[in-house]
This record gives C-alpha cells, structure tokens and sequence, in this order.
C-alpha cells in the first residue's frame, strides 16, 4: 500500500471509490435521495486537484497494485466557531472491498502527520450517530466525542457527531 498526495491521474479511482463506499456505509443512515455522484463528480474532483479549491484542503491516495483503493479529504476545519489550529478530516473512504485491511488507518494517520505539520494543534472528524462501524473505528484511534452535533440537509439530514484528538499527543507515523 502507498499513501500519497492524490494526482489528476487518480480523479476516476478517487470518484468510484468514495461512491461504492458511500453506497455501502451509508446504506440505511443517509437517505437514498442523496446521492453521492453529486459530490464525488470526476470533474469537481480534477477541480480540487488543479489547486482550484480555495478551502485549504489536500486529498490523499491510498494505493494498491497501481489501483485508488482509499482516499482522505483533510484541511482546516469548517466549523464556523472553530479555535484557531483546529484541522478537519472531511471525509475518509475506503473501497468496501478493502475494508479493515488497514487503509483507513493509514489514512487517518497520514492526514493528521500533515495537519501537525501544517500547523494544527488539535484534529476534528464528524461521523455518523448512526454508524457503530464509524463510531468504533474513530475511538480505536484515539479519537474522543467532544459533544458536538449536527445535521446537514445537503447530507439528508442523519445526525453526526463530532470527534477530536490533540496532534502534539501522537506519534507521528512517518518513518516507522
């Protein structure tokens, strides 16, 4: 597996990935009118990648057998009231056929090794109440609920909660 900064190159991969995994995490939570194309369009995706996303935020790839199997959205947090240093992990998705093969961690890991450099004191990720896998997962890493709650009507409304973890109190995973 290689975890790398996603190139123009990866965008259909990128998009089919996060669709199947989509489709299949969020099956029962996120309605089925949602639909997941909309935000995960090759071309909005070769957008983000060509630097025309002015909100800060950086795809990483997760790569196997020359095959986009995963990806992380992560930046700086879109919480209107968010303390200064707080980064995000906007979105996290592995292919379902790779699922618990260690991708997802990777991911996780790589992104907040990036957040820490960049300057992020302190990284946030909102989930689904709803998806125990979720839940489970995010706490595995040391990530803790915070309290925050929200539902976003362009997401179908589900409820997701958010969690957090302090960057100084990793280790950072490059190099191991």
């Amino acid at each position: 597996m290689t975890i790398r900064p996603a190139e123009p190159a990866d965008v259909d991969g990128l998009a089919e990935t996060a669709i199947a995994a989509w489709q299949e995490g969020f099956r029962g939570i996120v309605p089925e009118t949602v639909d997941p194309r909309t935000a995960w369009r090759p071309a909005r995706i070769a957008e983000r990648l060509a630097g025309s996303s002015a909100d800060g935020t950086a795809i990483l790839s997760a790569e196997i057998d020359g095959e986009v199997r995963g990806l992380v959205l992560y930046g700086p947090s879109r919480d209107r009231h968010a303390a200064p240093g707080e980064g995000e992990i906007v979105a996290l998705y592995v292919h379902p056929a790779n699922w618990r093969s260690g991708i997802g961690r990777a991911l996780v890991a790589a992104s907040l090794d990036a957040l820490a450099a960049g300057g992020h004191s302190e990284g946030i990720v909102w989930t689904l109440a709803e998806s125990p896998r979720n839940l489970a997962f995010y706490e595995s890493l040391g990530f803790t609920r915070d309290g925050g709650r929200q539902r976003r009507p362009s997401f179908g409304s589900p409820l997701e909660v958010r969690f957090r973890i302090t960057l100084a109190d990793r280790e950072p995973t490059a190099g191991r």
